[in-house]
């Protein structure tokens, strides 16, 4: 890595060391639950038990009811889709990437205090890089070292694409976090996006800059776009939102000029208070 990225990889781990806490933890073990029940133990039948879970193998050696007992797999499959197009090089306080970069770490270490294993899916335009799922805070390091490495030969976006790569890798259901400006044809990737929450608990992480959803332009200014690498002159830019409504999906929006432990603390506890109500 350059020294600017060293330097860069520093600070934002120094910055997410700040943020794990007790309570960031724990938020994020609540706030994720496991997709499964392993078996535990085996105890005596009890009135009201369901007897769906008796153990007739047991209880005919015992001459005596027992019931199976399960426990919640707490172990999680996570993905990080991690969005690498030009447009992330955009920022008017820091870049879209630095958001990114700062909020895969964060949710790398909370998956590895969590043990969970967590794979990774770079890509642009066309899938960059797949990394397959591991644990450890030498991954960590390595999935860091690879984000910052990716140079896309193509700097557009392609959701969709990346989307159906994943549908085909993943075996197992999963926590899927993916971290993008969303900068894309949004009927290109969203029925795509809908499809594969069916299957997993998919988050869409936004990362915007405030410049994009409004720019004052009261005379000529020369544009770059940062994906195609095309320039264009004009006088005025729509002051409405311009990133993409993700509608019907529970998702979190990063500000670049905002910490992101706020946002994700009120994600988390906005989870658990779901979670607790459709337990009621």
């Amino acid at each position: 890595m350059e020294g600017t990225e060293q330097s860069l990889l520093r600070k934002i781990k120094l910055q997410t060391g700040k943020k794990l806490n007790t309570l960031f933890v724990g938020e994020y073990h609540s706030a994720f639950k496991g997709f499964g029940l392993s078996f535990d133990s085996v105890r005596e039948y009890q009135y009201g038990d369901d007897v769906r879970s008796v153990d007739w193998n047991v209880s005919a050696r015992m001459n005596h009811l027992y019931v199976k007992e399960y426990i919640e797999e707490r172990e999680l499959s996570v993905v990080l889709m991690v969005d690498v197009s030009g447009s992330t090089e955009f920022g008017s306080t820091r870049s879209k990437r630095e958001v990114i970069l700062e909020t895969v770490t964060l949710l790398l270490y909370l998956a590895q205090m969590n043990n969970d294993r967590i794979s990774v899916l770079l890509f642009a335009d066309n899938v960059e890089k797949y990394i397959t799922p591991r644990k450890g805070r030498k991954y960590i390091m390595k999935v860091l070292d690879e984000i910052l490495k990716c140079k896309p030969g193509n700097k557009k976006t392609d959701i969709g694409n990346a989307i159906n790569f994943l549908q085909r890798v993943l075996k197992k259901r999963s926590v899927v976090f993916l971290i993008s400006d969303f900068l894309d044809d949004y009927n290109s990737y969203i029925y795509k996006m809908r499809l594969l929450n069916k299957k997993h608990d998919i988050i869409p992480i936004q990362v915007y800059d405030d410049l994009e959803r409004k720019m004052d332009i009261f005379a000529l200014t020369e544009f770059v776009d940062l994906e195609t690498g095309e320039t264009f002159v004009a006088d005025a830019v729509p002051k409405k939102n311009m990133l993409p409504e993700l509608v019907g999906i529970d998702h979190m929006l990063l500000n670049t000029s905002e910490p992101i432990d706020k946002a994700f603390l009120q994600f988390f506890e906005k989870r658990n208070r779901t979670r607790h109500i459709n337990r009621d």
